[in-house]
């Protein structure tokens, strides 16, 4: 259950869902994780396969750190344990993150469209599941890394963002950095949206491109029970998030930022 707002933006402020030609996605991410647990053998049979197309490898550490109460006195321990692999396409522009636990698709920048990024997840994860038992998949997501560079000189953050900052109007009113998350659950679509906006520090390199960066990450996801093989509801669920996504991207954003994509 989650708390009402009491005050919310009107709909005259939010932007037109549209498509953008010239989209500010720094990356785009699909994560799909499973139980049990995989071998550390099957990645690498995995990785084996694409190695053609992703032909940079290397490991994925998990930290663990415990602590021990003995005769009064507190010890700590730590150690790290290998947990997957990291695999880089030989054009630089996919990342795939496989884990014991998780498999992670990563489009970077620069960003070419839905379709593409979840037809080449599409191939990957059925030549992962090749290599895999009986397994559940528990959670699908999707997430986007927007970056928003807004010209300067801005006198009120509500002209591009229909959540701003505020600050106290006794207070002065300059802001010079901000940090903000909200998680929104929508029982309807079965998903839960998690919402971060933060100003990137200024530096003289954004000054002198008269601009500042406003990160908009929007990480939407579901928890289900799908079999890894069943290609077909973990496309439908995809495609419920996509949109959730989409939702969340123009309802925070308003029309005179959109222009700055078109």
């Amino acid at each position: 259950m989650g708390l009402k707002n009491n005050n919310p933006h009107t709909e005259k402020n939010l932007a037109v869902s549209k498509n953008l030609s010239n989209a500010p996605i720094k990356e785009a991410l699909i994560d799909i994780q499973f139980q049990p647990a995989a071998t550390l053998e099957a990645l690498d049979q995995f990785a084996q396969k694409i190695s053609d197309e992703y032909v940079k490898k290397s490991d994925l550490w998990e930290a663990v750190i415990g602590f021990k109460a003995e005769g009064g006195a507190t010890e700590s321990h730590s150690h790290q344990n290998v947990i997957g692999r990291r695999l880089e396409s030989k054009d630089g522009l996919f990342v795939l993150q496989c884990r014991t636990l998780g498999f992670t698709l990563s489009r970077l920048n620069p960003y070419t469209n839905w379709d593409d990024v979840q037809s080449k997840l599409t191939k990957l994860w059925s030549m992962f599941c090749e290599g895999l038992g009986s397994h559940q998949i528990s959670r699908i997501a999707v997430r986007y890394i927007n970056e928003l560079r807004l010209p300067l000189p801005i006198t009120d953050f509500d002209e591009y963002l229909t959540c701003s900052p505020q600050v106290p109007p006794n207070l002065p009113q300059g802001i010079s950095g901000f940090l903000s998350q909200m998680t929104i659950p929508d029982g309807d679509k079965e998903c839960t949206s998690v919402i971060t906006q933060a100003l990137e520090p200024p530096t003289q390199e954004t000054y002198n491109n008269g601009s500042i960066t406003i990160i908009l990450d929007i990480d939407v996801y579901r928890m289900v029970s799908i079999n890894i093989t069943n290609i077909d509801d973990v496309h439908s669920c995809l495609e419920t998030l996509r949109n959730q996504k989409n939702l969340m991207f123009f309802s925070h954003i308003t029309e005179k930022c959109v222009e700055l994509y078109k």
